[in-house]
């Protein structure tokens, strides 16, 4: 199957032609590089068009801002409609295995249904100085099970690591602008509820943490998991309690848009966990702990 290798840039000149080169080296080249600018006003413009030029990838600018998720969504569009699409990120960097290594296990999954593979990330500073060689330990999302119960609590599917099918993409374009998980949330809700998600657990992207992520997912973490419980901790006691906010308004949008189409199981699951909406900061933790501790590696 072929694969197109979609990004979408803004201001991404200090790392762009970086990114660039790691995927027009993959040892499964990708059969098209797209790009769409959200009118950049940097040399991301120039850097494009000196690749365009070698005939290595299109590009098209946006005649006005569209903002991450549309331009993403416009990038996606683009593609052509049979082929595995990839997401990437303007400023990271692919191991050269990165695209193989995902299409040969997307492969072996079943087509007529949505389906994925994400990978794990390697985090390194502006320096190329290694943070953690797993984002996922990062974040305290490797030591329990991948499933949509766990899902629910914290979005361990990094967009810039996804490869997905053309069943899938449906979703994608089908997403609102304006939800605040980005498209990581939305497509590992479509892919765990109605499809097939697989997980490399290797980090097969270098992620480059810096002070102008355009991916608000991953820019926002904080430098670890502890401090993330601190900083919880000390918002719910100020009146501030913000633990979940995110996840439940994505599930949210999610569950109105789809539950007519859901498995009564899969149903049951979202209202369970959306019944956390009105409930308190402490009976939220435990109810993750309880999650966590259910499907513990």
């Amino acid at each position: 199957m072929d694969i197109s290798v979609v990004i979408a840039t803004y201001n991404g000149e200090k790392y762009l032609e970086q990114q660039l080169d790691s995927i027009l080296s993959q040892t499964l080249p990708p059969a098209e590089l797209i790009i769409c600018d959200d009118c950049s006003i940097d040399r991301t413009l120039t850097i494009l068009e000196k690749y365009r030029k070698r005939g290595l990838l299109t590009y098209v600018r946006n005649d006005r801002q569209l903002g991450l998720i549309d331009n993403f969504k416009k990038a996606v569009s683009l593609a052509a409609e049979t082929n595995y699409v990839a997401l990437s990120d303007q400023d990271d960097q692919w191991l050269p295995d990165k695209l193989q290594r995902s299409a040969e296990l997307l492969d072996q999954m079943d087509q007529k249904l949505p389906a994925m593979v994400y990978t794990d990330l390697l985090l390194v500073d502006q320096d190329e100085h290694i943070l953690n060689t797993s984002f996922r330990n990062e974040r305290g999302q490797d030591h329990y099970q991948h499933n949509l119960q766990t899902l629910f609590f914290s979005n361990f599917v990094n967009g810039c690591t996804v490869l997905m099918n053309s069943k899938l993409r449906f979703f994608f374009a089908n997403m609102p602008n304006h939800i605040k998980l980005n498209h990581d949330g939305w497509l590992a809700l479509a892919a765990f509820t109605f499809g097939e998600p697989k997980s490399i657990n290797s980090a097969l992207v270098r992620y480059r943490k810096h002070e102008n992520n355009v991916s608000t997912t991953l820019g926002t973490v904080p430098k670890n998991r502890y401090l993330n419980t601190i900083n919880q901790l000390v918002n719910a006691w100020t009146g501030h309690d913000d633990f979940l906010s995110v996840e439940l308004e994505t599930t949210r949008y999610f569950y109105m848009k789809y539950k007519d189409e859901m498995s009564p199981d899969k149903r049951k699951y979202f209202e369970d966990f959306l019944k956390l909406e009105s409930k308190s900061f402490l009976f939220k933790k435990l109810a993750y702990g309880k999650i966590v501790r259910k499907y513990k590696i």
